[in-house]
């Protein structure tokens, strides 16, 4: 095993495993470790050599937490909406790899590292574990290219279900609404995701890349109109200068219910 502090990387010839490696914050994610999960998926893109990709956090508590509060920027909010953010560029990678990419999710995924699994094209889950996609509870909104991939996966009703509320799933609920493709108890998570990889990788690797390549041009047809993009985004401002966003974030540092106004 060999990597920075904060992204692990495990080659084993035809796959790669990268760990997001902050067990004691739970997988929290930074800006660093984005663009380390950026560096390394190009590096292994233009090798070409490795036919998959497996994506999992360190240790056996969780996936990734979610984004580390202590590292939102003043603008971060608008800078994801539009793409111009270490987020969206890793997750860009991670779609325009060649080759599939498997979360095995060991444990709890919140908030950005739970779209860093979504954004992944097969996601195998541990039993017992929870997903949650809380920026209600914390008076942000999530981008329009992050909820769709919520969209396309589970469907509107689950979707709008997991944003408004905010309200955490368990993962045999996640399987059941298709969140997630397999799950499986702790002690058989790692052999079933490993045998599967090893089953991909036995396939034409022209064939991975082109079937790859149409279920994702099919998810790009539906994009925004001019329109829809200029009112999403001037909502988005609006959201991220508000009174309520600072509430929330100042709530979550302090550990409390945050009072919000609509402000």
């Amino acid at each position: 095993m060999s990597g920075a502090q904060e992204l692990l990387t495990e080659d084993r010839g035809s796959h790669c495993t990268l760990i997001l490696n902050r067990p004691e914050k739970r997988n929290l994610i930074t800006p660093g470790m984005l663009m380390e999960l950026n560096v390394a998926l190009n590096k292994l893109r233009e090798e070409d050599r490795v036919r998959c990709v497996v994506i999992r956090g360190a240790g056996d508590r969780a996936f990734s937490s979610g984004y580390d509060i202590n590292a939102i920027g003043e603008n971060d909010m608008i800078k994801h909406h539009e793409g111009d953010h270490p987020l969206g560029r890793a997750l860009k990678t991670i779609e325009n790899f060649p080759y599939p990419v498997i979360a095995m999710m060991n444990g709890h995924a919140f908030g950005e590292g739970l779209e860093i699994a979504v954004t992944c094209d097969i996601r195998i889950a541990v039993e017992g574990c929870r997903f949650g996609m809380p920026p209600a509870k914390l008076g942000v909104v999530y981008s329009y290219s992050g909820m769709k991939k919520f969209l396309d996966l589970i469907g509107p009703g689950y979707t709008k279900e997991m944003f408004l509320t905010g309200r955490p799933v368990s993962s045999e609920r996640a399987y059941q609404t298709g969140l997630v493709n397999y799950l499986m108890p702790s002690e058989e998570l790692e052999g079933f995701t490993y045998g599967l990889v090893n089953e991909i990788t036995e396939n034409a690797p022209l064939s991975l890349k082109t079937l790859k390549e149409i279920c994702n041009v099919w998810q790009k047809s539906r994009e925004l109109s001019a329109e829809d993009e200029k009112v999403i985004r001037e909502m988005t401002l609006e959201v991220q200068n508000s009174g309520d966003y600072k509430e929330g974030q100042k709530a979550f540092a302090e550990k409390r219910k945050p009072e919000f106004k609509g402000e």
